[in-house]
């Protein structure tokens, strides 16, 4: 229950986190490494060393739902990208599939009372031009900058598409919420939805119980932090 915290959560963001992160992701590493593939254990190592991004775990499960996903016809989106790490998985198991990436590439909005109170306006900022440039290697990525969904706004594509996985890590309730109402109804029947921090952060864990109280789809807890729901069919 330590994680569940809000004072440990009103640390995050700084050396703390960072060192704490860095020892959980090598400690899942070393099991991993025990019945993984050898290159995938040396890219989640990579990965963590130049950008942080999702623990070793949650990271191999972004990777794995990736490769599953792309054999579907949707696009692929992001909501929170903050260093780039997480969607660094997505890229190298998309194939040639789309990826959206949508970030106000200037930290977290003010929360709401569901939040807690637990993070700072702006906090995990990081510039879109960091984030091209660390991607740089990978096609058919798109970017929209701007607080979701406002920066779909006139953005025929984004409303048009249709979507085969989406994550959010976007810490906040208002904006889980918001992720939840705008890519449901986008999803192809078999598509995913996977959010991180479910399990610690009473916002999302809110947000996601309030939206699927009245859907036919069950909530998947997963053993990290993520929850994760599979689109039953049109609605």
């Amino acid at each position: 229950m330590l994680l569940k915290s809000k004072m440990v959560q009103r640390l995050s963001g700084g050396f703390l986190e960072r060192w704490g992160t860095n020892r959980v992701s090598a400690l899942q590493r070393l099991f991993l490494s025990t019945h993984k593939d050898r290159q995938v254990m040396k890219l989640m190592k990579r990965v963590r060393k130049e950008v942080g991004g999702p623990l070793t775990n949650e990271a191999f499960i972004l990777l794995s739902l990736a490769k599953s996903q792309r054999l579907l016809p949707g696009d692929f989106a992001e909501v929170g990208v903050f260093r780039g790490g997480s969607a660094r998985f997505l890229c190298e198991g998309k194939g040639d599939t789309t990826l959206r990436l949508f970030d106000t590439f200037a930290g977290l909005p003010e929360g709401s009372e569901e939040d807690g109170n637990v993070f700072r306006k702006s906090q995990y900022a990081c510039s879109r031009p960091a984030v091209e440039n660390y991607l740089k290697d990978f096609e058919n990525i798109k970017y929209y900058e701007g607080l979701f969904p406002d920066s779909t706004e006139g953005v025929d594509e984004v409303h048009e598409a249709r979507y085969s996985l989406a994550h959010f890590d976007v810490d906040l309730y208002e904006g889980t919420l918001a992720c939840l109402d705008f890519f449901y109804p986008r999803m192809l029947p078999g598509g995913v939805m996977i959010t991180h921090d479910y399990s610690i952060l009473a916002g999302v864990k809110q947000a996601f119980d309030e939206f699927f109280a009245d859907k036919p789809e069950g909530l998947i807890e997963m053993p990290t932090t993520q929850c994760m729901v599979i689109k039953l069919a049109e609605q």
